[in-house]
């Protein structure tokens, strides 16, 4: 202040403005002095000292302002770093001019700063084609991977990244032949579904406790085993809200699930009974154990293949976890160092199934603004007890926290993925390259410990292994974008260098891992089989979309080899999942199409003279040039010679189409292919 003071004297001193000079009065220095305000005169300065005093003033209100802001930052986004996040939006102005000349709109309060993707043509033109009905039993219509639906209409809205948006896509094609209706035999189909009753005796429930925390608990800590075990037993009181018949029987309906081998149904009838607890009256309460219970049953929802029963559930579960404060930091002496860490386990796990559940079904992915509760200790469960009075140090070594830790840093860098996909359908080669190097990156940052050379037992290995298929996953994700490109231009693939190089080596990597490992062992609990099926399934894909579009390539054999590999493997899974086998029959049909290609007399699949004339637009690379026209589908047999499709963001799409066209090569007759032979591509 007193500053400010001297420094307004010393400019009554120097000089005055030019209205007081020609009026030859005293000048109170100001930006718009004292007299020309009152006389309402135009206040301005020609000295150039009085200009390079304002510009010293501007420079030190912005500093301020530069301070404040990133104290701000650091207050509110405590989870985002600031310099990565400038870098970020450098990047992206240095690789798109366009952003710089953009011309700025009025400000609207309804609007969003946040960058819009152009609707996907994937997309259904009917708004109402989104509605679902998962009302049903377990019928297997659906399934919770996002990626063999057998009808893609009326099973929710699924972003590109989805793989139902493979049926979409097709069925948007005005020469798509409509899938046959195929519902493969399933255990649940059978008419006497859970009718049997509770289990009455205590070693059936006894053994589903068991599993649930021998195979499910070590990946996903969202209870503390002593305290839940000694309400069982009655040594500790039930919560009072109601909430413990819900959260009591979706654990055993957890516990039956990961722990069978056989795709029975015991799960089935404890679900159903957790389901009658379940009423409007939850969302009239708020609690700890409320929130652990609906979201293990979303999680669960989404394993018995109803995804969008399971992602309200779960938006349920979030919204009432961010009303009770799970994710904020207190440190109140009267919150114990016990409840605050059971805490924040709860809300971490819910923050990769919500992560998790996103990415799969390509919906926008969930903000971490406001949340500022630490990460869980590495700790076990007998580290904590209820009367401590402050946590013990974390430990070097696994723990029943070890992979919710790495999964939540995996999960933010899945979000950044997601964000950027949803934005642009196809990054920037250095955007992705930046997100695959974070990828990297977590991965040299991982204990010891997660290195597979290292000997764990079963209980902690398992969710290592999910853990860094995972991790292959993302990176496929992120390139595949550009082998979708490479694949649209007809272009031959680029497996030496680059995004589609990156894109192969995660899917070889993944199929290797997950064979190596399914052959080594007879362990084909539902825990291991669920997500063996979903990651093995999404990296084969990348490998049959190249066996198909070039089966004469260097790499081919070993395309074949890792296919063939993946039918083996998947098979072996049916025993206790149903979608293994579905999957199976999908890649062993291209299998047996890319012998048909590369027999004697036979050229390329996507080579001009092998393509019929009606079909070879849908190869054509719309959507990457802009120079290119608009293609109206309604002209379609209106005097053009060959069907064309409006430009869109196709790349994004291309492997779902891929699938959606092996999935079609399965279910049509014989009979449909002899009648249509110039919409089948070979």
């Amino acid at each position: 202040m007193e500053a400010n003071t001297r420094s307004r004297h010393v400019l009554r001193k120097s000089y005055a403005c030019d209205e007081c000079k020609r009026r030859k009065i005293r000048c109170s220095g100001d930006e718009k002095c004292t007299n020309c305000v009152r006389d309402v005169k135009l206040c301005r300065y020609s000295s150039p000292s009085f200009q390079l005093s304002k510009l010293q003033r501007r420079l030190q209100e912005c500093e301020r302002l530069i301070k404040d802001m990133e104290k701000a930052w650091t207050t509110y986004l405590p989870s985002v770093d600031l310099h990565e996040a400038l870098q970020t939006v450098r990047n992206q102005e240095d690789s798109n001019p366009a952003v710089q000349r953009r011309v700025k709109q009025p400000h609207n309060d309804m609007s969003h700063s946040t960058e819009q993707p152009p609707t996907s043509v994937a997309e259904h033109s009917n708004a109402e084609d989104y509605e679902f009905d998962e009302s049903q039993e377990f019928d297997n219509s659906t399934d919770g991977m996002g990626f063999l639906t057998i009808d893609p209409h009326k099973a929710g809205y699924t972003g590109p990244q989805s793989g139902i948006a493979a049926l979409k896509f097709l069925q948007s094609l005005p020469l798509y032949i409509p899938l046959s209706s195929f519902n493969p035999a399933s255990s649940l189909d059978d008419d006497d579904l859970a009718d049997s009753g509770l289990p009455r005796k205590r070693g059936e429930i006894s053994r589903y406790l068991d599993d649930y925390f021998a195979f499910y608990h070590p990946a996903y800590p969202i209870l503390h085993e002593g305290t839940f075990r000694a309400r069982v037993s009655g040594a500790l009181a039930k919560p009072h809200d109601g909430s413990w018949p819900l959260l009591y029987y979706t654990v055993l309906a957890i516990g039956a699930f990961v722990g069978d081998s056989n795709g029975t149904k015991a799960d089935i009838v404890f679900f159903k009974e957790a389901r009658k607890h379940l009423s409007m009256d939850v969302l009239e309460k708020g609690s700890l154990s409320y929130v652990q219970a609906i979201v293990l049953m979303a999680n669960y929802l989404q394993k018995r293949n109803k995804p969008n029963a399971a992602f309200i559930l779960i938006g349920i579960g979030f919204s009432m976890a961010l009303a009770i404060g799970l994710h904020r930091e207190f440190g109140n002496p009267s919150t114990s160092p016990f409840t605050m860490e059971v805490r924040r386990r709860v809300w971490w796990t819910l923050f990769i199934f919500v992560s998790g559940v996103q990415l799969t079904l390509g919906r926008p992915a969930v903000s971490l603004v406001g949340v500022n509760v630490r990460l869980p200790a590495n700790v076990d469960d007998h580290d904590l007890a209820v009367d401590m009075d402050e946590l013990p140090e974390s430990q070097t070594g696994p723990t029943i926290t070890s992979s919710l830790i790495a999964q939540v840093k995996l999960a933010k860098i899945a979000n950044a993925i997601q964000v950027e996909l949803l934005t642009h359908h196809l990054p920037t080669a250095d955007k992705a390259k930046y997100l695959e190097q974070r990828i990297s990156a977590w991965y040299d940052e991982l204990p010891p410990h997660f290195n597979l050379d290292v000997y764990l037992e079963l209980r902690f290995d398992i969710p290592r292994r999910v853990l860094l298929w995972r991790s292959y996953h993302l990176r496929i994700v992120i390139n595949r974008p550009f082998l979708f490109q490479n694949i649209t231009s007809k272009s031959e693939l680029a497996t030496s260098t680059g995004p589609v190089a990156s894109c192969l080596t995660a899917a070889d990597m993944c199929v290797t891992s997950i064979c190596v490992f399914l052959e080594s062992t007879d362990n084909r609990r539902r825990g291991l089989t669920w997500y063996a099926t979903c990651w093995l399934l999404t990296a084969s894909f990348v490998q049959a979309t190249c066996y198909v579009y070039e089966p004469t390539h260097a790499l081919a054999a070993s395309w074949k080899h890792r296919i063939q590999r993946a039918v083996d493997c998947l098979g072996s899974l049916g025993s206790s999942h149903d979608m293994a086998l579905r999957a199976r029959d999908v890649l062993q049909k291209v299998l047996e199409h890319g012998h048909e290609l590369t027999s004697p007399g036979n050229v390329g699949p996507f080579s001009p003279t092998h393509i019929p004339p009606a079909f070879r637009p849908f190869w054509t690379p719309f959507g990457w040039n802009e120079s290119q026209a608009n293609c109206n589908p309604l002209t379609i047999g209106a005097g053009s010679n060959y069907p064309r499709y409006p430009q869109g963001p196709f790349g994004a799409e291309f492997l779902d189409v891929a699938g959606g066209m092996m999935i079609q090569n399965l279910f049509n007759s014989s009979e449909e292919r002899a009648e249509n032979p110039s919409w089948t591509p070979g």
